[in-house]
C-alpha cells in the first residue's frame, strides 16, 4: 500500500488501490496463474478476467502490465520503483492503453487499436491494451476484435475484462485464458479495512468494519468506498452505531431479536419491533433483505453446523444463530424464508413497503407456528402464550370450532416419547397431538385421520385401522400418507412410515329399519364433528 499521503481530496479506493501482486485480496488462484506464467515465460498474448465488479479484474490487468514492463526484468513481483512501474501507477505509461467498451464500443475504436498494434512497443517490452466491459462492444466491433485476437502481432498483450462472461462471444473466450475473479470474502474484506483505517490513524469499531465488509457484496472498492464514506460520516471515529446510522440498516443484534420474536410465534413483539426499526430510519425493503441474510446464515448453520460452512460469520455470531434456533427444525427456517424471499406478485406491486413486509412477518409466524411455537413439557410454564400449542392439554384457537371430547384410554395426560420407547400404546396416547398437526396442515385429512385406531407399531412403521372404506379410501391417498407420516414423526421424534388397514366391510346398501346410531357411523360423526353437521330424521320411515 502507498506509504506517502496523496492529496486530500483522492478517494481512498483510489489511495489504496493494490500495486503488488500480494497485495490483491481474494484472487489467489489467480496471482497464482499469472505468477507461474511470468516465472516459467508462458505468457498467453491474450487474457479474459470475469467477475463481478470491484473483485480487482482491472488492478490485476495493470499489475500484469507492470511486470511484464519491470526496468528489473520480467518477475512473479515487479520492483514497483523503477521508472516504467511508477509511469503505469501513475497513468502515464504510452505502452498502456486502456479503452472502456461502454463508451467506446464502435468498429471505429477496434480498428484504431488494430492499427496501432502494427507498431513495435516505444519504451516497454510489450505493448499492453485493456479492454473493460468487453461484452458490451457491437458486434461488429467484436468481430474486428476477434480477427486481431486470431493474428495477433508480437510484443503485444491483450487483456480483456468483463462482468458478463455469457455475453462474450466464444470464439473470443477461446482465444483467450480465461481467469475468473471470485467474489471476495467478508473476513478478508473486514481485515483490509482494518489495514487501510489503521493507516489513517483512524478509530473504528470492529464491528463496524464487519458491517461495511458485509454491506460491500463481495466488492473491494465498494468496501473501501463504504469505509471512506464512514469515516466522513463520524470524522474518523466510527462507531457500529454509527455505521449503521449512515447505512440505513437495523443493527445486527436487533435483526437476529426480531427473528427470536418469530421463533417464539410472539407475533405482537415482532411487529412492534418492525415499527420501530422503520421509524428509525431503516426501510423496509433494507430491514427484509437483511432478515433474508441472517436467515440464510441459519440455513447453512442448520445444514452444516461448522462454523466455518459460513465465512463471513465470526465464532460468536455462529453460536448466537446457533443458540437462538436450536428448537427450530431446519422444514421451519426454509418455510420462514420461502415467505420473506418469494417475489412480490404483481397484484402486490402498490403495496406499501412496510405493510408488505409486517404481512411477512405474520405470514412467517403462521406458517411455522404448529412446530416452532410447541414448547416443551419443561418450558411450558413460561408464562409465553404462543398462537398454537399442539397437544392434549392445549386449548384450540377460538376460530376452529371445539371438537367432540374424546377419552383416551391408555393416557389421559400423554408425556413426551422417549427414543427407544415408541409402541402402539404411546402412538395412540398422543393420538390427540398428530391429529392436531395434520390438522393445522390440513383441514381435509385431519378429520378422517380422526378416526384412525392405531393397531400396531413395529420397525418404525404405524399400523393405523378405518372402520369403512369411505375413510380408508381418503387417507390412503399418496399426500394423506405423507402428511400423516410427517405429524408422527414430527410428535414422536422418530422417522415413522405409515401403513392403513381397512377394518370390518363396507356399511350395506340397505339401512335396517332400525337403524344405527350416529356413534356407529364414522362418516356421519367426521360430518358432525368438523364441520357443523346435524341430524335430521327421515321422513320416508313414517311414510311421510
Amino acid at each position: 500500500m502507498a506509504a506517502s499521503r496523496p492529496p486530500s481530496f483522492q478517494a481512498l479506493y483510489n489511495r489504496y488501490r493494490p500495486q503488488r501482486f500480494d497485495e490483491l485480496v481474494g484472487q489467489e488462484h489467480v496471482v497464482r496463474t499469472l505468477q507461474n506464467a511470468l516465472v516459467h515465460n508462458r505468457l498467453s498474448h491474450a487474457y479474459l478476467f470475469s467477475g463481478e465488479r470491484g473483485t480487482g479484474k482491472t488492478t490485476a490487468a495493470r499489475l500484469l502490465a507492470k511486470a511484464v514492463n519491470c526496468l528489473e526484468g520480467i518477475q512473479a513481483e515487479t520492483c514497483g520503483s523503477c521508472d516504467h512501474c511508477q509511469a503505469i501507477a501513475n497513468g502515464s505509461f504510452l505502452d498502456l492503453i486502456e479503452m472502456d467498451a461502454a463508451s467506446h464500443r464502435g468498429i471505429d475504436d477496434i480498428r484504431e487499436i488494430r492499427e496501432l498494434t502494427q507498431f513495435a512497443p516505444g519504451a516497454g517490452r510489450y505493448r499492453v491494451y485493456i479492454i473493460d466491459e468487453v461484452h458490451q462492444l457491437s458486434p461488429p466491433a467484436k468481430d474486428a476484435l476477434l480477427k486481431t485476437l486470431e493474428e495477433p502481432p508480437p510484443q503485444t498483450l491483450f487483456v480483456l475484462a468483463t462482468t458478463e462472461p455469457h455475453r462474450v462471444p466464444a470464439t473470443i473466450r477461446s482465444r483467450t485464458q480465461h481467469l475468473t475473479f471470485r467474489r471476495i470474502g467478508v473476513l478478508e474484506l473486514t481485515a483490509q479495512l482494518r489495514a487501510i483505517a489503521d493507516a489513517e490513524g483512524a478509530q473504528i469499531d470492529e464491528s463496524a468494519l464487519h458491517t461495511l465488509a458485509r454491506n460491500a457484496g463481495g466488492s473491494a472498492r465498494d468496501a473501501v468506498s463504504l469505509l471512506d464514506q464512514a469515516l466522513a460520516y463520524s470524522d474518523n471515529d466510527a462507531t457500529s452505531e454509527a455505521v449503521n446510522a449512515m447505512l440505513g440498516l437495523t443493527g445486527r443484534d436487533a435483526v437476529v431479536q426480531l427473528l427470536g420474536h418469530l421463533v417464539d410465534g410472539d407475533a405482537a413483539s415482532g411487529l412492534q419491533a418492525i415499527e420501530r426499526a422503520i421509524e428509525d430510519g431503516t426501510s423496509p425493503n433494507t430491514l427484509r433483505q437483511q432478515i433474508i441474510d441472517i436467515l440464510r446464515d441459519i440455513l447453512i448453520l442448520k445444514t452444516s453446523p461448522e462454523t466455518t460452512s459460513v465465512g463471513h460469520l465470526t465464532e460468536d455470531e455462529a453460536f448466537e444463530l446457533t443458540r437462538r434456533t436450536e428448537r427450530s427444525s431446519l422444514r421451519d427456517i426454509v418455510r420462514t424464508l420461502e415467505v420473506f424471499a418469494e417475489p412480490d406478485p404483481p397484484s402486490r406491486s402498490g403495496v406499501d413497503a412496510t405493510l408488505e413486509l409486517e404481512l411477512a412477518f405474520a405470514r412467517a409466524v403462521l406458517a411455522v407456528s404448529e412446530t416452532l411455537a410447541r414448547p416443551s413439557t419443561e418450558a411450558a410454564g413460561h408464562g409465553k402464550q404462543h398462537p398454537v400449542h399442539a397437544g392434549s392439554t392445549t386449548t384450540q384457537p377460538a376460530t376452529e370450532p371445539a371438537p367432540a371430547t374424546k377419552v383416551v384410554a391408555r393416557s389421559p395426560q400423554p408425556k413426551p416419547v422417549a427414543t427407544g420407547e415408541i409402541s402402539a400404546a404411546t402412538v395412540a396416547a398422543c393420538k390427540e397431538e398428530w391429529v392436531s398437526v395434520i390438522r393445522q396442515e390440513s383441514r381435509e385429512i385431519a378429520p378422517y385421520v380422526g378416526e384412525a385406531e392405531v393397531i400396531d407399531y413395529s420397525d418404525g412403521t404405524v399400523t393405523l385401522g378405518y372402520r369403512s372404506r369411505f375413510l380408508f379410501d381418503r387417507v390412503q391417498k399418496p399426500d394423506a400418507l405423507r402428511q400423516v407420516a410427517r405429524a408422527l414423526s414430527q410428535v414422536l421424534g422418530s422417522p415413522i412410515q405409515i401403513r392403513n388397514e381397512q377394518r370390518g366391510t363396507m356399511a350395506p346398501a340397505t339401512r335396517p329399519s332400525t337403524g344405527p346410531s350416529t356413534d356407529d357411523d364414522p362418516v356421519v360423526r367426521v360430518a358432525m364433528r368438523e364441520y357443523g353437521a346435524t341430524l335430521i330424521a327421515d321422513s320416508s320411515a313414517t311414510g311421510g
